[in-house]
This record gives C-alpha cells, sequence and structure tokens, in this order.
C-alpha cells in the first residue's frame, strides 16, 4: 500500500486507502481506462 501510494503521488496513505473501498464496477472502469492508456503509449 505505502508502495503504491507513492507511486500515485499521494502524500498520505489514506488517500490512497479510497482504491480498496471502490466499487467492482468501478475498478473494472478504472482497470480498462488504464490498460487503454498503456495500450496507446506502447504504439507510439
Amino acid at each position: 500500500m505505502a508502495a503504491l501510494a507513492t507511486y500515485m503521488g499521494h502524500v498520505n496513505i489514506y488517500a490512497t486507502y479510497w482504491y480498496l473501498e471502490a466499487t467492482p464496477d468501478l475498478l473494472r472502469d478504472v482497470a480498462t481506462a488504464g490498460e487503454a492508456f498503456m495500450s496507446e503509449g506502447r504504439s507510439s
């Protein structure tokens, strides 16, 4: 969790804790958007 907070640039771990509380639908949408972003970045 500390590594994720650092990676995301959060000042404290409580800001990152929100991601553990997210709904499965929201997490799926975030994963889909992240995969699209990463695949676009690799093709450049």
